[in-house]
């Protein structure tokens, strides 16, 4: 790779050799070209006062005829030197412009400067793969829960817009091909602080030669990459990539919950935060006929799930092989009128479109609502500058891929339980999720929520597994008391315990914590950092458990430990 400095001299090469050329003739000629004194004996210039002569000719400045008067001859080369030393000026300068302006150039100083930067990250950092959709709103998320993150991108224009973002910290961005293994350790693959990397570039074939990357280069990140086909995800959870998220088969998830299980879609979409909110009333009739527009995995997949879940369903597909679809599909363009009332428009109670263009998603939508007022509309959003066409189209809930895909790996980043918790969530019934979202919104509010976890160890947390191995007890609820004072409680919940062979979902709160056990927590990031002090001071732990105010008398930043 070409360095500013390679560059420089590369380029530079031919204008400096005619600019060092045109100086020394000039300065040759005037030592060779002999002038007269006043009384008509001939003299030469030495070197230096020739140098200095067409110094201050080729420079345009002029300080006349020195040391003596010239003769003509030297004046005839001294015009001749001029025009010599400014045509070669002119050309050095314009090459040096030339150069400043090239990309390349630009490209180079860019990458030295960001390698430094890297070099410079004293913190865990996330190497994220592609600044599209997705990766834009997972460097947002990251950057507000004050994680280090380094970008990654083919395009000139991905990283020009992650330049123009206004972030807290630097967010250093490497215009590079990700599927190419040297750029990724030019990115800091290889740096000890790298905690993971994500590939999250539209190609399947790129994901997958970053995530081989990831597990080759550098087996203490973890790796999270994006699927879009079932084989690509197969062949990356075989060589035990950390987290794949495939987007159709979570779009077909959060639409059949959205179906069939609003409470828990409800609690998903609060956990998760894709942005998707259902916006139909709650006492809204969802049984009946469900009709999902799309031929790729997203409408075959959620077409698949609706019917396991015992939803009637019909599909138009524009392909007209019927080869593979079930029986009663309706084949044609989803969005003309003719085709829906073959497919029952006016009698069916939501409408799915799942095309992979936006476009053809909205035409449907306005096609249907004016044959059917009344439908529920849920629709696949492939780019995030369309959401306010979907949102002035009458969409009921707006599923955005990039959404799906960030919201299901910011949480896996910030706290490697939270896939356990969420399949275990979505197996309980909906009064379980009522009661959960009720608990989160009594704790949280409308906050963001924040992931962490910790484990019950002498070395994780020492106060806690002291008093536990003596005999004492420390419940569940102390844990999100305000370490400040405990009468009030943190903005945090403990959602799962970890337990040998078992979990704890929402464990009471006067739940008594063992050794071994593994902590899920959400709350805000203040409540987080507040939390973090009952694992490395026992003045804290002591206070919290006992409620004696002489334990409290010193902040809990004071790391000295309390007398028994």
């Amino acid at each position: 790779m070409n360095t500013p400095l390679s560059l420089l001299f590369q380029r530079m090469r031919v204008p400096l050799v005619v600019l060092i050329g045109a100086y020394a003739v000039a300065t040759l000629g005037f030592t060779l070209i002999p002038g007269y004194d006043d009384s008509g004996e001939p003299w030469t210039m030495n070197f230096l006062h020739a140098f200095y002569v067409v110094s201050y000719t080729g420079s345009t400045i002029g300080f006349g005829e020195i040391p003596a008067e010239f003769s003509d001859g030297q004046r005839m080369w001294a015009l001749l030197c001029i025009y010599m030393t400014v045509f070669a000026w002119l050309f050095a300068i314009g090459s040096l412009v030339g150069l400043v302006r090239d990309d390349a150039f630009h490209e180079a100083l860019g990458r030295r400067q960001l390698q430094r930067t890297i070099r410079g990250i004293r913190a865990p950092f996330y190497l994220i793969c592609g600044y599209g959709g997705a990766g834009s709103m997972l460097v947002d998320n990251l950057v507000k829960s004050s994680r280090r993150v380094v970008v990654v991108d083919r395009s000139a224009d991905a990283i020009r817009d992650l330049q123009l973002q206004d972030y807290n910290v630097q967010v250093p961005g490497f215009r590079l091909d990700a599927s190419v293994p040297e750029s990724l350790i030019k990115a800091g693959l290889q740096n000890r602080w790298c905690a993971g990397l994500l590939a999250l570039t539209d190609s399947d074939e790129t994901n997958l030669k970053i995530a081989l990357a990831g597990r080759l280069l550098n087996q203490k990140v973890s790796v999270a990459a994006r699927a879009d086909s079932a084989a690509t995800s197969r062949n990356m959870i075989s060589f035990e990539t950390g987290f794949v998220i495939r987007p159709a088969e979570e779009f077909a998830q959060r639409a059949t919950l959205a179906v069939t299980r609003p409470q828990a879609y409800q609690l998903y979409e609060r956990l998760s935060e894709a942005g998707a909110r259902q916006k139909w009333e709650s006492d809204a009739r969802l049984d009946g006929i469900w009709l999902i527009c799309g031929q790729d995995d997203f409408g075959r997949l959620l077409a698949e799930q609706l019917e396991r879940e015992g939803v009637a369903t019909r599909i138009i597909a524009e392909d007209g092989d019927q080869a593979g679809w079930p029986r009663g599909s309706i084949f044609g363009p989803s969005s003309e009128g003719d085709t829906l009332e073959q497919a029952g428009i006016g009698e069916v109670t939501g409408l799915i479109t799942t095309h992979a263009n936006d476009a053809e998603n909205l035409s449907t939508i306005m096609t249907a609502l004016m044959l059917n007022p009344e439908l529920l509309v849920i629709a696949r959003e492939n780019h995030l500058h369309n959401r306010q066409l979907f949102e002035e189209a009458g969409t009921h809930l707006t599923c955005s891929v990039s959404g799906i895909v960030a919201s299901a790996i910011r949480p896996v980043l910030e706290a490697p339980m939270v896939p356990a918790f969420f399949e275990a969530m979505l197996g309980r019934d909906e009064g379980w999720s009522r009661d959960c979202l009720k608990r989160i919104h009594d704790r949280i509010g409308e906050e963001r929520v924040q992931y962490w976890s910790s484990r019950v160890s002498e070395k994780r947390t020492p106060p806690l597994a002291e008093i536990i191995e003596s005999g004492g007890e420390f419940t569940v609820g102390m844990l999100t008391l305000d370490p400040r004072d405990r009468n009030e409680k943190l903005d945090a919940l403990v959602l799962m315990i970890g337990r040998e062979d078992h979990v704890l979902l929402l464990p009471d709160e006067d739940e008594p914590l063992a050794m071994g056990d593994r902590i899920l927590f959400c709350g805000t990031p203040h409540s987080a950092e507040l939390i973090w002090a009952v694992a490395v001071d026992p003045d804290v732990v002591r206070y919290l458990q006992s409620g004696h105010p002489r334990l409290a008398s010193r902040p809990w930043w004071w790391r000295t430990a309390a007398s028994p």
